[in-house]
């Protein structure tokens, strides 16, 4: 049973409002993009994996968990692309989207890949990530009086990468293996550990403790686009409000869903609340009537009264 299902990140539609928004000429601009290319391939490879798992079909009892996010008592995050929680076993998958020939140094503890021009890369061990969340969910079930083996798996999504034969010996597999490798996990663990409540419970209790990672922007806002961008015009030229509707000043192209949009990268830039001043200086609008009139047909919470009035952007 799909417990949690996988969404787009908070960075990614955060990098993607700055796709959007900041100029290219911005010193910035080709430094966020990669940092946006490289978030989508990852996105990309989880969902890769999250198909496969739709396509395996287990008679046993379980609970499918994507992209958790739990914290210890301290200050420590454990983020885990997925969890399969079962009577027998609790199997922690991290997912990784590497083209390349893959070497791992098991004394260093250090993760290479060597691509194809020659290039060579470090990357951070997936094993003993995985080792340290494995740690913790144990931690969790003997808390709570149960006892149960914690498995861990690092699963390749690309099939460009080239494990060689350092990692033998690890628990790594290429996505295409993955229905094989737990109906093996299976076959090895077949004694129940937790009855079919308890395994409820304990899934829904991590489904509870999931908080999703906050990922904050440094830069200053006034570097970015303000108001409503016309898509056609690949976010170049703004598009003006006129008798209802919004239309872009370069192409006359009308698109009324392209304010919804803007609306969603302001709450990414300033946050969930919005007064009648501040949507009046971002989608720049003159006519404080018209800004009051848009601001009601969004039926949107209001918080405050009078001059302090604000809105919570859904």
């Amino acid at each position: 049973m799909l417990l949690k299902k996988r969404e787009v990140s908070l960075k990614q539609l955060t990098l993607e409002m700055l796709e959007r928004r900041l100029p290219k000429s911005h010193p910035k601009s080709t430094y966020y993009q990669e940092m946006l290319n490289r978030t989508r391939a990852g996105y990309a490879g989880e969902q890769r994996v999250d198909q496969e798992w739709q396509e395996i079909y287990l008679e046993h009892v379980h609970y499918l968990l994507h992209d958790v996010v739990l914290k210890d008592e301290g200050v420590s995050i454990h983020q885990m692309d997925t969890l399969l929680m079962s009577q027998n076993f609790i199997l922690i998958v991290e997912i990784k989207n590497i083209v390349g020939r893959v070497e791992y140094m098991e004394d260093h503890h250090q993760f290479i890949r060597v691509t194809y021009d020659g290039k060579v890369d470090g990357f951070r061990n997936p094993f003993d990530q995985v080792k340290r969340h494995a740690r913790f969910l144990r931690q969790i079930f003997q808390k709570a009086g149960d006892h149960i083996p914690i498995i861990y798996m690092i699963v390749s999504a690309n099939p460009n990468m080239i494990m060689t034969s350092s990692l033998s010996a690890q628990p790594i597999i290429h996505v295409s293996g993955l229905a094989e490798k737990v109906e093996q996990l299976f076959n090895q663990h077949q004694q129940a550990y937790l009855s079919e409540e308890i395994l409820r419970e304990l899934s829904k209790h991590i489904l509870k403790m999931h908080k999703p990672t906050q990922w904050t922007l440094d830069m200053k806002m006034d570097e970015l686009k303000k108001g409503v961008l016309c898509s056609k015009c690949d976010y170049r030229f703004a598009m003006h409000y006129r008798q209802g509707k919004w239309q872009c000043e370069n192409c006359g192209e009308v698109d009324n869903q392209a304010f919804n949009n803007a609306l969603k990268d302001y709450r990414y830039m300033y946050g969930e609340l919005i007064s009648n001043s501040s949507l009046q200086d971002f989608f720049g609008i003159s006519c404080a009537k018209t800004v009051y009139k848009i601001l009601k047909s969004l039926q949107l919470q209001e918080v405050g009264a009078k001059k302090d009035r604000k809105y919570i952007i859904k």
